[in-house]
């Protein structure tokens, strides 16, 4: 199986599509489609998209949504895993899109969405444009052809689900916010109140050291240092879980689900966490950051856990859904290609998690339960 991409550029009621007519031996000859590609070496989906985009259309991607997994099954050629992407274009960036014979590929053109199911589509294709076109919120379809024709086509059911750990399970808050007080002192930055360290609370925390007061990597490093001398004994117990977080866990086990943690706080204090609330029995793996930062973001760790849990050629990627509570969990969704959903009682921006494509944004843990992913 290759894995791929797919990203349908849109504008003012149209869509980006090429008529694939200039390469040789091409699967997709006749058949209009989107921009997109194989995945090269080491690349993320989030990566190979914006490649593809800008080598098709000559456009420097700025932002882009993920809408789900296409999983094609075919008698004739290699299986395909297909990350599926759109993106809402200005008019600045519509009219700097190569159109016409332009790309190598074949023939761009902005088309009418009102008019493209006139073309000659994949008729798998059919489904999942007419979902994305209704903005549904999470596009996954197995597709099955043999001989050239679609023979069955399904949904691929939500079965793994992948909790970011700060301000989604637990509200960390008090104790991250107390480690940054006692870290900034030591570049001169002294805190009156350390609920006013609320932006530390979900991001990596180089990244708050090095973009909101200017340090260096190696300062940002020497802070974090500072930072676990206080957390790791103290810190990390100044915490407790959201209402309703083990009932929540605890249905979901019973409904089959699989469940994971995804956290950009160093594994070892999650799996801490974990077992200090009773709540490590409930799942089936638990990933973080690496103290060395091999595996720093958000887009790091769940690649770290995708590869701990899915083989080649499975769905374990297509039917995940990652739930977190800041936009850093979106980002790095979108750009491994996972399907994201925003809670409002943690500490991150619920419109920012809209803006970046998170399926739905739910208010308690209750939400969860009571049917969310049937609607998916």
């Amino acid at each position: 199986m290759f894995r791929s991409t797919l990203c349908y550029l849109q504008n003012k009621g149209r869509t980006l599509l090429m008529r694939r007519d200039k390469k040789e031996n091409d699967v997709n000859e006749g058949k209009w489609i989107g921009v997109g590609g194989k995945f090269e070496a080491d690349e993320t989906a989030g990566s190979c998209l914006k490649r593809e985009v800008l080598e098709e259309t000559g456009l420097d991607l700025s932002s882009y949504r993920f809408h789900g997994i296409i999983n094609f099954k075919n008698d004739e050629y290699e299986d395909e895993e297909m990350y599926l992407y759109s993106s809402e274009l200005t008019d600045e960036e519509a009219s700097s899109v190569r159109t016409g014979d332009a790309c190598r590929e074949g023939y761009l053109d902005f088309i009418p969405d009102g008019k493209i199911f006139d073309l000659p589509l994949w008729e798998g294709d059919r489904f999942f444009l007419k979902d994305l076109l209704e903005k549904k919120a999470r596009i996954s379809y197995e597709l099955d052809y043999e001989g050239g024709i679609l023979v069955k086509h399904e949904k691929i059911p939500v079965r793994n689900i992948l909790f970011d750990l700060d301000g989604t399970l637990i509200d960390t808050g008090e104790g991250i916010m107390k480690c940054a007080a006692h870290s900034l002192k030591e570049i001169g930055v002294e805190t009156k109140d350390w609920r006013d360290l609320s932006f530390f609370v979900g991001p990596p925390l180089v990244y708050t050291y090095t973009k909101r007061y200017g340090v260096d990597m190696a300062k940002a490093r020497e802070l974090v240092k500072i930072y676990r001398e206080r957390y790791n004994p103290i810190g990390v117990f100044e915490a407790e879980p959201y209402p309703g977080v083990i009932e929540c866990l605890k249905r979901l086990k019973e409904a089959g689900c699989k469940l994971y943690v995804c956290s950009s706080k160093p594994e070892n204090m999650c799996r801490i966490l974990m077992e200090h609330f009773n709540m490590d029995g409930l799942f089936d793996d638990i990933a973080g950051s690496t103290p060395d930062g091999k595996i720093d973001t958000k887009t790091e760790v769940l690649n770290e856990l995708f590869r701990r849990n899915s083989e080649p050629g499975d769905d374990f990627i297509a039917s995940s859904v990652l739930i977190g509570d800041t936009r850093f969990d979106i980002a790095g969704a979108n750009e491994t290609g996972v399907s994201s959903i925003g809670v409002s009682f943690g500490y991150g921006d619920v419109k920012e998690m809209q803006a970046l494509g998170a399926c739905t944004i739910v208010n308690s843990m209750e939400e969860i339960t009571s049917g969310l992913f049937d609607s998916l």
